[in-house]
């Protein structure tokens, strides 16, 4: 007998010292527009103290975003800064249509370097001056399309395309125009909040481009994702999100 219970405390310990008695805890990858990463960091922290799992948060253009769960990446949820994008895996089969929510929308505005000493009071002033301007990467980045589409639409953007430089995503253009790399750049209302080097000189009208939306959903019918999405969807998560410049779609 004494045998046997020297054997199973052998036994008891080799399994808590390999970890084999399954401690570890649960990870779960979730891609989200940069544009959100403020907010979201601090949504997840809330979350990770709620729940016994640690989320991974992989922050990118929504471009980037969508073409990696494309490709297969591991993701339970996607947050995109645009519908495009997110009815883009719709038609794939990797998102429900009937489980994407848009919870929150923004707005475009014009930053300008405290070093630029140019007087812009409207899009069209950009003809006037020997600036260079930052806006998203238009393939990937939704805040480089509305800005495309809204530099279209008063007819100024063939004329000053090559005045342009394209950011990684919003992020990256909002740095060129804090450290000064840049006169100008478009970027999110939301992103301009914290501005150190740089001020707003202008809110683009909404109607120049498409409503911007943002859009969440689980991918494929990921139970993780779910339950995540609850909680960002949650009145406590959307005043987190509104106190980062976001406005809360009713």
């Amino acid at each position: 007998m004494c045998k046997k219970i020297k054997l199973l405390s052998i036994i008891l310990c080799i399994l808590t010292l390999t970890g084999c008695n399954k401690s570890s805890q649960e990870e779960i990858t979730i891609s989200v527009a940069t544009s959100l990463l403020n907010p979201i960091n601090e949504i997840i922290k809330e979350y990770e103290n709620e729940n016994d799992v640690k989320v991974n948060v992989n922050f990118g253009g929504s471009g980037t975003l969508k073409n990696q769960i494309e490709n297969g990446a591991n993701v339970c949820a996607y947050f995109s800064a645009n519908e495009k994008f997110m009815n883009e895996l719709v038609q794939k089969n990797i998102v429900k249509e009937d489980e994407i929510t848009v919870p929150i929308s923004n707005s475009l505005v014009l930053i300008k370097s405290d070093k630029c000493k140019f007087d812009i009071k409207n899009l069209k002033d950009l003809l006037k001056y020997d600036v260079n301007i930052a806006i998203g990467q238009i393939d990937t980045v939704p805040a480089g399309q509305y800005a495309k589409e809204s530099l279209e639409k008063i007819n100024i953007f063939n004329k000053i395309k090559d005045k342009l430089i394209y950011g990684k995503d919003v992020s990256a253009v909002k740095n060129y125009v804090e450290n000064s790399e840049v006169d100008l750049g478009i970027v999110y209302k939301s992103d301009s909040l914290d501005l150190k080097n740089s001020k707003v000189v202008l809110e683009i009208p909404k109607n120049l481009h498409e409503k911007i939306n943002y859009t969440l959903a689980p991918i494929n019918d990921s139970e993780d994702g779910k339950k995540i999405i609850e909680f960002i969807n949650s009145k406590n998560s959307k005043e987190i999100l509104k106190r980062y410049g976001f406005l809360i779609n009713e």
